[in-house]
């Protein structure tokens, strides 16, 4: 009999835990912003916090170089940095991911390599922030080759489509 009320009890158990009941629904995202939005407004300034950080120009003048020197200025390239790693996941969300092969593909790769820059910013290394801002300058590049459309608006902080 107790085994009977055990298994009874079990099925119960088990029924109210599997029956009917819906998964919970995720976050509320809002995929409302355009890729288009997201690369002006987001990742290209994110970017150029981290190209813009170390370089050299030669010119009549002569060699001028320039590198983070403090503080704040390697903070500037780690949020340039993890803001390009981060905009991945916005990339590839519903709505707004081009398809689930090779534009997530792509996307990854941008926040891997962003994500090394990182550590570079985050070791305060200006040669190896420099160098892998090539990388990350590739991942870009090559997602581009693929899917850009338009230049007429690259650069230009601009509204929703």
């Amino acid at each position: 009999m107790r085994t009977r009320v055990v298994c009874v009890v079990l099925t119960a158990v088990i029924a109210v835990g599997c029956g009917g009941t819906e998964a919970p629904a995720g976050p509320p995202f809002s995929t409302d912003r355009s890729v288009q939005m997201l690369m002006a407004n987001m990742l290209d300034p994110a970017a150029d916090l981290l190209w813009d950080a170390v370089g050299t120009v030669v010119d009549e003048n002569g060699e001028n170089h320039w590198q983070p020197e403090t503080e704040e200025d390697w903070l500037q390239v780690r949020l340039g940095a993890i803001a390009l790693a981060e905009a991945a996941n916005l990339l590839i969300m519903e709505g707004r991911a081009r398809d689930q092969g090779q534009w997530v593909e792509l996307s990854q790769a941008m926040a891997d390599a962003a994500m090394e820059a990182f550590a570079a910013a985050e070791a305060e290394d200006p040669q190896l922030v420099f160098d892998l801002g090539e990388s990350v300058y590739e991942t870009c590049n090559n997602c581009h080759s693929v899917y850009w459309v338009d230049d007429a608006d690259r650069g230009r902080a601009i509204g929703s489509d």
